[in-house]
């Protein structure tokens, strides 16, 4: 048996998968998110294995507190007693209104809103749903709701298409209906006359 064929085949996750971890990662030891990981979802999945996953997707966790090598105390030559006022927090204590990392909102505009960073660090679920799965976005382009729910970011319901296509149909044919395969197949025709006309423009 050759040494390539001994390789453990990679560990699969699914897009849900991902997309938990990203969002919950921040703000908790490795240990700590493999359990939460692996109790969700039933998995097995070793700290290892899921620290692998972090770093190749360069999710940092923001936990590194250490000092550093010739770094110095911040009340190095402090002297006297530096008690607590009336309004310091206890140790350990969080605010009243804190929302832990995952916490979802639903914004004025119908987006919903994942928190994937302490202290207070949103950002668009379907963004951090798509990037799991295909990436940064492309720029100039924008993610289409097929169903136009925007509160469903299911990476199923979510189609990628260029922005001046999304202008065209917003103005021309727009896709609002509650068909998702119509609205998924006016998307696709307008983006391939688009892409169509630009290739005329530059012969």
């Amino acid at each position: 048996m050759s040494h390539d064929s001994r390789k453990r085949a990679p560990i699969a996750y699914s897009d849900i998968e991902l997309a938990w971890i990203e969002v919950n990662q921040a703000g908790i030891s490795r240990k700590e998110l493999s359990q939460k990981f692996n109790a969700k979802f039933n998995r097995n999945v070793a700290q290892q294995n899921i620290t692998g996953l972090c770093k190749r997707n360069k999710w940092a966790n923001g936990r590194d507190t250490r000092m550093k090598k010739g770094q110095k105390s911040w009340n190095k030559g402090v002297t006297g007693y530096m008690g607590a006022n009336k309004t310091s927090f206890k140790k350990g204590s969080v605010p009243h209104n804190h929302k832990p990392v995952g916490y979802e909102r639903i914004r004025d505009d119908g987006y919903v809103t994942v928190k994937v960073a302490e202290p207070n660090k949103f950002r668009l679920k379907q963004l951090v749903v798509w990037e799991a799965h295909h990436g940064k976005l492309k720029k100039g382009y924008n993610l289409r709701f097929l169903d136009n729910d925007r509160t469903n970011c299911n990476i199923d319901n979510l189609m990628l298409i260029p922005r001046a296509v999304n202008s065209i149909v917003n103005n021309r044919n727009p896709a609002n209906t509650q068909n998702s395969d119509l609205n998924k197949s006016i998307l696709l025709t307008e983006s391939i006359a688009w892409h169509a006309n630009k290739m005329e423009c530059q012969l």
